[in-house]
């Protein structure tokens, strides 16, 4: 079956991982490189789904300091039906938020993201079906990895994975939290009043 050009998809943030081999220096020079990884075309729920895994390797004086895969999903438009999600475990830290159109306008910015869910309420509403302007998934996990190191001050990170279970939709109450699980392994999340909507894993030292 022919993979379905991605201009008539809607797009969105599925998940990612970073890994960090080195500190990031500020003042010396960087180089990305980036590849797609993967594609792969699913059926869901709401009809056809096409998977890309984006890598970018960033290196400062020829090593390695950091690897990213990003993977993206791009959906057929079509109306947004919130389920209930899982309710968030016991948190052993945990902050809220409150997401408004500035926070998405600013992060948008920021993150050169031009993705019109973000800032668009007539786009969002019209077009891609959502009730109001989407959480991106990266300033969710940025929020969650912010708790983390929060909360332990001391923690070497080394890893952090996340993955979107559903969409946070703006002008909501997000809770983020975390328990450590194991030695140098920590669970994370991010919660509304719907349930779980992004889960992650942390690995420090």
């Amino acid at each position: 079956m022919a993979i379905p050009s991605p201009e008539a998809f809607c797009r969105m943030w599925a998940g990612g991982r970073l890994t960090f081999s080195k500190p990031l220096r500020v003042g010396v020079p960087a180089k990305r490189v980036s590849t797609i990884e993967q594609i792969q075309e699913k059926e869901g729920r709401s009809g056809s789904l096409l998977f890309v895994t984006v890598k970018h390797s960033i290196y400062q004086h020829q090593e390695l300091i950091l690897t990213e895969e990003q993977d993206i999903v791009y959906r057929e438009p079509t109306p947004y039906k919130a389920a209930p999600g899982k309710p968030a475990p016991e948190a052993e830290w945990l902050e809220q938020f409150e997401i408004d159109p500035v926070m998405l306008f600013r992060y948008s910015a920021v993150t050169f993201n031009g993705h019109r869910i973000h800032y668009d309420w007539r786009y969002v509403t019209e077009t891609e079906g959502y009730p109001s302007l989407v959480v991106h998934g990266p300033l969710t996990a940025t929020l969650v990895l912010r708790a983390f190191t929060k909360a332990k001050p001391d923690a070497v990170v080394r890893s952090f994975a996340f993955k979107g279970v559903q969409p946070i939709i703006s002008d909501q109450t997000v809770e983020v939290g975390g328990l450590v699980e194991s030695s140098g392994v920590a669970q994370v999340w991010a919660a509304t009043g719907n349930g779980i909507s992004q889960t992650g894993k942390v690995t420090f030292e």
